[in-house]
């Protein structure tokens, strides 16, 4: 069975969630592996283009899926195909087929140069029950997370529940650490707890406060 990082319209339209890969050439049937619901999705036109990163003294050829229009200026993540390390680049120069343009479509531009500059973002995946919120912070490459540890992004503490790594695998066991370079996703718990919801046989939704009387709560359900 194949399986899809993508957004899911249902629970997660901001952040890419796990999919399994139903059937489809040109057009994907998905099925979100958080809320289970089924949605079709269009093969995104990536291609391979390559590009010469500079590192301090030292060129490194590699390649990079991209899609749509690239800009001088802009930040793109390299995925290293013999070290398995993803670090930020920043493009210098963009050569087409016949001159250096400022800016091109993925089809039409030859090869890309690019800066390393030896910081990666690394994206969170926060769920909040029937929901996802994604956020990101950056830092270092080898700055590493430790799954059960706190860790403080954008003002907010959030504890990591497990890592995804570049590979596709995925690390959950307490303890164990992932350099920043190497990571794809973290999975984090924001701490907060959320009330408790019953389903009424209409559809509608019953929020249970704290101390609320079992009463008061058939009344609820009731009326």
């Amino acid at each position: 069975m194949e399986y899809i990082e993508t957004i899911c319209p249902s629970c997660s339209p901001d952040t890419p969630v796990n999919h399994i890969i139903l059937k489809g050439r040109k057009e994907e049937l998905l099925q979100c592996q958080e809320c289970k619901s089924v949605h079709k999705e269009k093969k995104p036109q990536n291609l391979l283009v390559r590009v010469i990163v500079s590192k301090g003294k030292e060129s490194v050829h590699t390649r990079a899926v991209l899609s749509g229009i690239i800009r001088k200026d802009d930040e793109i993540l390299i995925d290293d195909e013999t070290t398995g390390e993803a670090y930020l680049v920043k493009i210098t120069s963009i050569e087409g087929k016949d001159n250096r343009l400022d800016e091109a479509n993925a089809d039409v531009i030859k090869t890309i140069w690019a800066r390393a500059i030896d910081e990666a973002i690394v994206k969170f995946a926060i769920s909040h029950r029937e929901t996802t919120e994604s956020v990101s912070m950056r830092v270092p490459g080898d700055r590493e997370f430790v799954i059960g540890d706190k860790v403080e992004v954008n003002n907010r503490k959030l504890k990591i529940v497990r890592i995804k790594i570049r590979d596709g695998g995925f690390k959950s066991r307490k303890g164990v650490a992932i350099k920043a370079k190497y990571v794809k996703r973290i999975y984090a718990d924001s701490g907060i707890k959320e009330p408790k919801r019953f389903s009424r046989a209409k559809g509608e939704r019953v929020v249970i406060k704290k101390r609320e009387s079992l009463w008061s709560l058939r009344s609820k359900v009731t009326s």
